[in-house]
């Protein structure tokens, strides 16, 4: 999904306004669990979509599922994008977000590919390496395809580090033929 200059802006206004009210830590966890809601609950992302289900309807389940449970900024933004109609752009600015956030926090997404799940240790190895490449904290998702025969394939913003077999073999391949 396209995130539009208004979920940008939303997004930013949210980052803003928790971080003046030293509450930023506490929305992202709002904004993780939102997220995760949307992802898994088909039922929560048509009732945002929905342009038939009426704005007060929308209002008053938004305030009984979530009053209480996420924080007062977290809740403001879902309640004023109902009203103004915008609530289509929901999904958009928790992404938008998450990518502010992580910028304010200097964080950097990586992901390892790897032909099975790679242990802890192993994960903070390839964390600590990544972290002085880039010079920034880096969250690490694993992530298991079988396809690529061992080894693993790391990418790191717009880098990536193959040491995948396939890739050696290809290289491999690509000097026998050329000599």
């Amino acid at each position: 999904m396209k995130t539009t200059r208004a979920s940008e802006r939303y997004a930013k206004s949210l980052l803003t306004l928790s971080i003046e009210n030293n509450v930023l830590n506490k929305v992202k966890v709002d904004i993780d669990m939102l997220g995760k809601s949307f992802n898994e609950s088909r039922e929560i992302s048509n009732l945002y979509l929905s342009p038939i289900i009426p704005i007060r309807h929308k209002l008053n389940i938004t305030n009984k599922i979530f009053k209480g449970k996420v924080n007062e900024n977290t809740l403001n933004l879902l309640l004023n994008l109902i009203s103004r109609k915008r609530d289509n752009l929901i999904e958009s600015i928790l992404r938008k977000f998450n990518e502010l956030y992580n910028a304010h926090k200097n964080i950097e997404k990586s992901l390892i590919t790897s032909t099975f799940s790679l242990d802890d240790k192993t994960l903070g190895v390839v964390k600590d390496f990544a972290e002085k490449l880039t010079k920034k904290k880096i969250s690490l998702v694993n992530i298991v395809d079988e396809a690529i025969i061992g080894g693993f394939n790391l990418k790191i913003g717009d880098r990536m580090i193959d040491c995948t077999v396939s890739n050696k073999l290809n290289e491999l391949r690509k000097k026998l033929i050329n000599n």
